[in-house]
């Protein structure tokens, strides 16, 4: 069976979005974007909030979207931001909605707060350049594993 990627991914603030679309132009795979009914709040620390709430809950929301003929792709990669220190519970809505018997899922997630302290032992030049510098580098390395580990099984 030849291999059928579907690369899945919820993003609030488009980082997830941006990586899942880099992620496809190196596999070909197929793109979907992870919708629920629940609106989050597009500031920082009342999105966090309700997040957290909904973790306490254990709450599952509503997907607005489904993935048509799951069962076509031999791996799946999901991702997501980093809310309290784990996916968003949109996630778990999504895996409870799938049999992922027999496919390769590979996760990925994005944060803004994870790479901080690294970016600090870079010297002399300005944070952003860091930030954005380390950030870069990361995300070609960490794609082109990802790639290498679909393309060679």
């Amino acid at each position: 069976m030849a291999t059928k990627i579907l690369i899945a991914y919820f993003s609030h603030w488009g980082h997830s979005q941006n990586f899942a679309e880099q992620i496809q132009k190196l596999t070909g795979g197929d793109l979907f974007e992870i919708k629920t009914s629940t609106d989050y709040p597009e500031a920082h620390d009342p999105c966090s909030i309700q997040a957290h709430q909904e973790q306490l809950a254990d709450f599952r929301p509503e997907l607005t979207n489904h993935v048509q003929n799951m069962a076509q792709y031999t791996t799946v990669l999901i991702g997501h931001p980093i809310w309290w220190y784990r996916e968003p519970m949109v996630i778990r809505s999504f895996w409870e909605a799938y049999n992922f018997t027999d496919k390769k899922v590979i996760p990925f997630a994005t944060s803004g707060d994870v790479a901080l302290p690294i970016l600090r032992k870079i010297p002399r030049i300005g944070f952003l350049t860091r930030m954005l510098s380390l950030v870069s580098v990361l995300k070609h390395m960490l794609l082109k594993t990802m790639f290498l580990k679909l393309k060679n099984g």
